[in-house]
């Protein structure tokens, strides 16, 4: 179910622009009206639909054992400008990652991402892409262990900045380097990209996703 309410700007959060109405996603349902479920390969991964399941309001992305499956969902609605955020609880899936993005194709033209790596070591990645490649980017820890417990993970997109926040600890603004109000899809994935290893798990394991808010 899509609550919807009136955001609460903290002291980073000035700019008129992102002044606006959110919705919060509770995942009490998958709301077929609101999210897609993707059936492709990226990377290394089939994002297998039968990997998506919505049980005791948690989105659960599964990552099966002995595979390099993974799972995404992507929301229907095409939007801009605005704060984008999500509490989750990532897999254990080493050589794998988490993604909490806006996208739009082609490939490295519209981006604007977060992407933490399953493991304990909790290595988070942020970065923006217009123009045809990487215009911002940045690698960091996130300092604690983003399997063990739910962390929110948040960014704010606005004309003249994107700024990205973790647990509503401000990380860092770029002004430059991202889409400039060209529509774009949020998404959440877990995945295996052709850039790390793709060891698969020898267990299942899952991301948790508590609530989407945008």
């Amino acid at each position: 179910m899509v609550y919807i309410y009136r955001i609460n700007l903290s002291a980073h959060d000035s700019n008129p622009e992102i002044k606006r109405q959110m919705r919060q996603e509770n995942f009490d349902l998958l709301d077929q009206k609101s999210w897609l479920v993707s059936d492709k390969t990226l990377g290394r991964s089939w994002l297998n639909p039968e990997n998506i399941e919505v049980l005791d309001g948690i989105l659960k992305i599964r990552m099966p054992s002995n595979t390099l499956e993974g799972g995404e969902i992507v929301n229907r609605e095409a939007v801009t400008y605005g704060s984008y955020a999500s509490r989750m609880k990532l897999p254990e899936a080493p050589s794998s990652i988490t993604g909490f993005f806006l996208y739009a194709p082609p490939d490295y033209f519209y981006e604007i991402d977060i992407e933490i790596h399953n493991t304990k070591e909790g290595k988070l990645l942020l970065t923006t892409y217009a123009n045809g490649e990487v215009q911002n980017e940045y690698v960091g820890k996130l300092g604690f262990d983003p399997t063990s417990d739910f962390h929110t993970y948040r960014f704010d997109y606005a004309a003249d900045r994107v700024a990205f926040y973790v647990d509503n600890k401000f990380i860092l603004e770029w002004q430059d380097g991202f889409p400039a109000e060209y529509p774009m899809q949020l998404m959440v994935n877990s995945w295996y990209p052709n850039w790390l290893e793709g060891t698969p798990t020898t267990e299942d394991q899952f991301l948790l996703v508590d609530w989407v808010q945008y």
